[in-house]
C-alpha cells in the first residue's frame, strides 16, 4: 500500500524535478538550441529573458522570437526484478512532445528594453504497455507547464572599463498539469489507479543577470533563478480497490522548484566565430521530503497525510556552443555544441515515471536571413543517456536497467523591426 503511495509522491515529484535531468526543458529557443543553451553571456534577442534578461539592455528596436521544438524521447527498461524473467525487455511506447516558446522586446529609450517571454520550463511523459512488468510502478505519466515572464534590461555604455548590461524578470508559473496512472498489483484481482492534478493558482519567481563585455571579443555572463513555490491539487480515482478506498479523493502538494545559476564566458577567437562555455548548477539538495496532504482520511493509508523521502542531490551541466558566419552563402549562420547533464536522482529512487541518468547531448543549428528584418532558425539536438542500472530500490521502484535517448528539431524565426 505505502507502494501506491509513493507513486503519487512521485508523479508530484516529476512536476518539480523537470527543471534538472530528464525531463528538464532547457530548449526554450531554436536558435539556442543549436549552441545546446550556451547563450547567457552572448543572449542578444528576445529569448534572453529565458537565458540571460540582462542580454535585453543590448537590443535595439522591437525584437520578436519564437519557435518550437519536437521532443521524442526513447526509453527501454530490462527486468532484474523477481516480477518477470531476468532480462525480459520492455520499450516505452512511442510519444512525441510539442515544445513551444514566443518571446517578445521593446527598446523605451537607448539603453532600456522591456520584454516578455512564454515558455514551458519542463514536462514531457512516460507511457509504458499497459500489461508491463513494472505497470505497478507507473503506466502513463504526463505534465504541462507554461511559464510566462516579463523582464526588464538596462545597458550602460562608454564606462571607461567596457559595456555593462544588468537585467531581471518576474517568472510566473502560469499553468500546470500532471497526470497519472498505473496498476496496484498487490490486490487479486489487480485495481486501478489514476490521478489528474493542476496548478491550484500562479506561483511566483524571479530571475536577474548580468553581462559584461570588456572588449568586443569577449563577454562574461551570470544569471540566477530563484526558487518557485508551486501548489498542486487534483482528483485521485481507485478502481476496483473497495477496502479501505473511497471512489476518489482530494489532494495536494507543494513543491518548491530549485534555485539555480549559470556562469558563462563567449569568446570570439577569430573574425565570425563566437564560441560560449557555460556552467550550470541546480540546487536539488533541498528536495529531501515530499508531504501529501488528502482532503479526507483514507482508512488503508492510516491517515490523510503521507511523507515519501527523496533526497536528491545538487547536480550540474557543463554546456559549449559555437556559431560561425563568415560562410559562402551570405545571411546564412551556423551553430554546434555539445553538453554532459548530470542528474539529481540517486540510484535507489530511480523509477519508470524519471528513468533518469547522466547524459551527453549534441546539437547542430543555422539560421538564414530572408530578409534584412526576417531570419529563420533550425536545430536538431541528440540526447545519449548512459544505461542506468539501479537495485534495491525504493517503494515505487523496480530494479533494472534503462536505456535512453532522445531527437529534438526544431524551427523558429527572429524578427527585428
Amino acid at each position: 500500500m505505502r507502494k501506491l503511495i509513493a507513486t503519487i509522491c512521485l508523479v508530484l515529484l516529476c512536476s518539480g524535478s523537470a527543471f534538472s535531468s530528464g525531463f528538464s526543458i532547457y530548449e526554450a529557443s531554436v536558435r539556442a538550441n543549436g549552441v545546446l543553451g550556451a547563450f547567457s553571456a552572448y543572449a542578444d534577442d528576445a529569448s534572453s529573458i529565458f537565458y540571460n534578461p540582462a542580454g535585453l539592455g543590448g537590443l535595439e528596436g522591437i525584437n520578436i522570437t519564437g519557435g518550437a521544438t519536437i521532443i521524442a524521447p526513447r526509453s527501454s527498461f530490462r527486468n532484474l526484478s523477481p516480477l518477470a524473467p531476468i532480462g525480459q525487455e520492455t520499450k516505452m511506447e512511442k510519444e512525441e512532445f510539442l515544445v513551444p516558446n514566443f518571446y517578445g522586446s521593446y527598446q523605451i529609450t537607448d539603453n532600456l528594453t522591456a520584454g516578455i517571454g512564454v515558455y514551458a520550463p519542463f514536462g514531457l511523459g512516460t507511457k509504458w504497455p499497459e500489461d508491463w512488468v513494472g505497470r505497478g510502478s507507473s503506466i502513463e505519466t504526463s505534465i504541462e507547464t507554461i511559464f510566462v515572464t516579463p523582464s526588464v534590461g538596462y545597458e550602460f555604455s562608454d564606462t571607461g572599463i567596457g559595456d555593462i548590461r544588468v537585467g531581471a524578470g518576474l517568472r510566473i508559473a502560469a499553468h500546470g498539469k500532471v497526470k497519472l496512472s498505473r496498476a496496484v498489483t498487490s490486490f487479486s484481482p489487480e485495481g486501478t489507479f489514476a490521478l489528474d492534478g493542476d496548478l491550484k493558482e500562479p506561483a511566483f519567481g524571479f530571475n536577474a543577470g548580468v553581462q559584461y563585455e570588456p572588449t568586443d571579443k569577449v563577454t562574461f555572463g551570470f544569471t540566477y533563478r530563484s526558487e518557485v513555490t508551486t501548489e498542486f491539487e487534483g482528483d485521485a480515482t481507485f478502481d476496483n480497490l473497495s477496502v479501505g478506498f473511497p471512489s476518489s479523493a482530494q489532494g495536494g502538494a507543494k513543491i518548491t522548484l530549485p534555485a539555480s545559476y549559470v556562469v558563462a564566458v563567449n569568446v570570439e577567437p577569430i573574425e565570425g566565430l563566437r564560441t560560449e562555455l557555460d556552467y550550470v548548477w541546480w540546487g536539488w539538495s533541498s528536495y529531501d521530503e515530499l508531504a501529501i496532504e488528502f482532503g479526507q482520511p483514507v482508512p488503508a493509508l492510516g491517515g490523510s497525510t503521507i511523507v515519501n523521502e527523496r533526497n536528491y542531490k545538487d547536480s550540474w551541466q557543463l554546456r559549449f556552443g559555437a556559431e560561425y558566419t563568415q560562410l559562402p552563402v551570405e545571411g546564412l549562420t551556423v551553430r554546434g555544441g555539445i553538453t554532459y547533464d548530470e542528474n539529481p536522482i540517486r540510484d535507489r529512487y530511480v523509477d519508470p515515471t524519471l528513468p533518469d541518468s547522466d547524459r551527453w547531448l549534441f546539437s547542430g543549428g543555422l539560421s538564414y536571413q530572408v530578409t534584412d528584418y526576417l531570419a529563420v532558425d533550425a536545430s536538431y539536438i541528440f540526447i545519449r543517456a548512459k544505461q542506468r542500472k539501479v537495485t534495491d530500490t525504493h517503494e515505487g521502484g523496480i530494479d533494472g536497467v534503462y536505456t535512453t535517448y532522445a531527437n529534438l528539431p526544431g524551427l523558429g524565426f527572429t524578427l527585428n523591426l
